[in-house]
């Protein structure tokens, strides 16, 4: 499974909003700047934020965007999904019971138990720890 290009700029606009706004507005184009996204792609990517209820936009000449709720009530799961739709590794694990070969495939519960462990995972993510992680890692970078 591979993350489309707009999952991985929601993320990246997601972190920059968490770190940078502190609960303000963030700027999309400012986020789209640091965050190398082209300005159309992030409007479309926020429209689909927004829409999914991670974020809230503001038009105007004090427009931009900002977190929904806080960043430690949002996970990558939700993020990725609200661009991707729901992750799944194999298309058996879309329907259980719509296979015919499910009670006699060797491959399914292994598909099955790597779905939950990448979801779990996911979930356990949650934008403030990655955003605080981003504040760390540039500081180290920088100084």
């Amino acid at each position: 499974m591979i993350l489309s290009r707009g999952a991985g700029y929601a993320v990246r606009a997601m972190i920059d909003i968490a770190t940078v706004a502190n609960g303000g507005v963030a700027i999309t184009r400012e986020v789209a700047t640091r965050q190398d996204i082209p300005q159309v792609f992030l409007t479309k990517i926020v429209q689909r934020l927004a829409k999914g209820g991670l974020l809230e936009a503001h038009r105007g000449a004090y427009g931009g965007v900002r977190l929904a709720r806080p960043a430690a009530d949002i996970n990558l799961r939700q993020i990725v999904e609200t661009i991707e739709g729901p992750v799944l590794l194999n298309d058996c694990l879309i329907q259980p019971g719509k296979c015919p070969r499910e009670s006699t495939c060797p491959i399914y519960d292994v598909w099955l138990e790597a779905e939950e462990k990448l979801l779990e995972t996911l979930e356990n993510c949650s934008l403030a720890y990655l955003a605080e992680r981003s504040k760390e890692l540039c500081s180290k970078h920088s100084g």
